[in-house]
Parts: C-alpha cells; sequence; structure tokens
C-alpha cells in the first residue's frame, strides 16, 4: 500500500507528495528460482546517448523474446522497444527532409512538415509515459494507478485515499515518488517536470485540436526550416527528459543489481548507500515478498 504524507501541499506537479515505495518479486528475472538480471531496458538512458550521437543504434525488444525464459518481461520494456525505434525514424525523416534540395510542391512540403511534426510530439509524449511505467511496473505502487495514466496524471493525480477518508485534498506523484528514493526530487522539481508538461500538452494539442496544424502558403525551403527549429525543440525536451528520467532508471538498475549480488542474503546497506538510496530501514529485515 502506498503511505500517505501530508496533505496540506499546493496541488499540482510541484506540489505533489512524494511516496514510499518497495519493490515487488517482479523487478528482477528469475530463472530456477535464482534472480538473473532486472527487469527493466534503460530505454530512456540509451535515447539520451543516441540522441547525443554516443551510439549508433537503438535497443530492438520484440514480443518475440517475451517468454523466452532469461528475457526480461516486463510489458512496458516491449512497448519502448517499439516506440524508440519509431522516434529514431521519425527523427531521421526529419533530417532526411530537411536537408534536401529536391524540388517539391509547396503544399506537399507543408503536409509533410506537420506529419513528421506531430508525429514526433505524439511519441515523444508516449516514449516518457512508457518509460516511467517501465519502472512503476517494479514496484509495488497499485497497477490501477498507473496503467491507464496519462502524463499528466503520472506528474500529479488525486490521493484517492485522503479524498474518501473526507481529509484535505492533495496531489501525489508518481514520476517524483521514484525520484524521491534516489535523492533526485530536486532536479525533477526544478527542471523535468516543466519539460514533461511541455511535451504533453504539445501532444495533447495535436491530438484534441483539429486545428492546431494549418496549411502555410509558403516556399518549400520555409517548410522545412520550420521543421528544422521544430526538431531542435522537441529534440532538445526530448533529451532533457530522457536524461532526468535515465537517472532514475539506472538507480534503479543499480539497486536491483546489488539485491541480485547478494541473494538470498539481504542487499548491504553499505552498497546500497553508495547508489545511494533512501528508506533503507526496508532492508533491516528479509521480507519474503519484496525484494
Amino acid at each position: 500500500m502506498v503511505k500517505k504524507n501530508d496533505c496540506r501541499t499546493p496541488r499540482g506537479p510541484h506540489g505533489a507528495t512524494h511516496q514510499t515505495w518497495t519493490y515487488r518479486p517482479e523487478a528482477v528475472v528469475w530463472i530456477d528460482g535464482q534472480p538473473l538480471k532486472p527487469n527493466l531496458i534503460p530505454f530512456a538512458g540509451e535515447m539520451t546517448r543516441w540522441l547525443g550521437q554516443k551510439i549508433s543504434g537503438l535497443p530492438l525488444h520484440t514480443k518475440l523474446s517475451q517468454d523466452i525464459p532469461g528475457e526480461v518481461n516486463n510489458p512496458y520494456s516491449y512497448s519502448l522497444g517499439a516506440i524508440s525505434i519509431v522516434i529514431a525514424t521519425i527523427i531521421n525523416d526529419i533530417v532526411e527532409f530537411v536537408e534536401s534540395t529536391d524540388l517539391i510542391d509547396i503544399v506537399d512540403a507543408e503536409v509533410t512538415r506537420i506529419r513528421l511534426e506531430s508525429e514526433l510530439a505524439l511519441y515523444a509524449a508516449r516514449f516518457c509515459e512508457a518509460s516511467i511505467k517501465q519502472m512503476l511496473y517494479c514496484t509495488h505502487i497499485p497497477a490501477e494507478m498507473y496503467t491507464k495514466a496519462s502524463m499528466g496524471q503520472l506528474l500529479a493525480r488525486n490521493c484517492e485515499d485522503c479524498r474518501k477518508a473526507g481529509r484535505d485534498g492533495h496531489d501525489i506523484s508518481l514520476l517524483g515518488s521514484l525520484a524521491h528514493r534516489f535523492f533526485l526530487c530536486h532536479a525533477l522539481d526544478n527542471c523535468a517536470i516543466d519539460h514533461l508538461q511541455l511535451v504533453a500538452r504539445r501532444r495533447n494539442q495535436e491530438a484534441a485540436h483539429s486545428e492546431s496544424q494549418s496549411i502555410h502558403p509558403r516556399s518549400a525551403k520555409e517548410s522545412r526550416e520550420h521543421l528544422s527549429n521544430y526538431l531542435k525543440e522537441v529534440g532538445h525536451e526530448l533529451g532533457h527528459m530522457a536524461d532526468h528520467i535515465g537517472e532514475i532508471e539506472g538507480k534503479m538498475i543499480l539497486e536491483t543489481e546489488v539485491f541480485i549480488r547478494n541473494y538470498p542474503n539481504p542487499s548491504p546497506l553499505s552498497e546500497l548507500s553508495k547508489i545511494p538510496v533512501r528508506d533503507l530501514d526496508q532492508y533491516q529485515q528479509e521480507k519474503p515478498d519484496n525484494v
């Protein structure tokens, strides 16, 4: 059960409370009763590296491998595998179109710009949502709190426990709760949340408003320049968000790797404190249903 904090807080992502949580057995891949590896793939970290041109390709994981013994079986990992490749394809298509000198009808150029801008906005938001849910899947945070949650709900959602108990309303942040465990709340509150909200708004605008994009009668060169600037803006936002999410992702992987190395003994506090991990009292005694 997610613990409740003081309800007297401002509403919204910047005022949302951060909850303590523990891992569940599905946080790792098991083989014959032994933990093998973390049950998540660092897609956000890899996306950061790819956008920074430090690697040439992104991880590819298909549903064909999901049921193979020893393979990651986190359902969000396979969604992320597809979303990551789609984003890479969209960005490559944008770069190819922007750098092309081929003659093209001005209307066709505008239609291409609108399509690529819309696709990038939609998939950037989906990537962030799926990256967060991949981590939440490894925790005891109830699945009903995040399975169908949008970006906004992952950043701030009403505390149902307090509402049902008739107490003052307040919001909780699922992403903030993940960051809180690793002392990463400050960076999240001061930077990442605003970028995440901006990408969510871009996606919602594309999806909900039929007039969000219009064809402007201008030269193909101007359409290409507009798309180039859009890529710089959204690409920067995506890279920035992936970097923050990837940092949390990496900490979760480090913590589960400590568990795997020391199983069946409890994870040493000396190793956990180097990550570092908050709530070390969870490791004072071994719990059969927790990692």
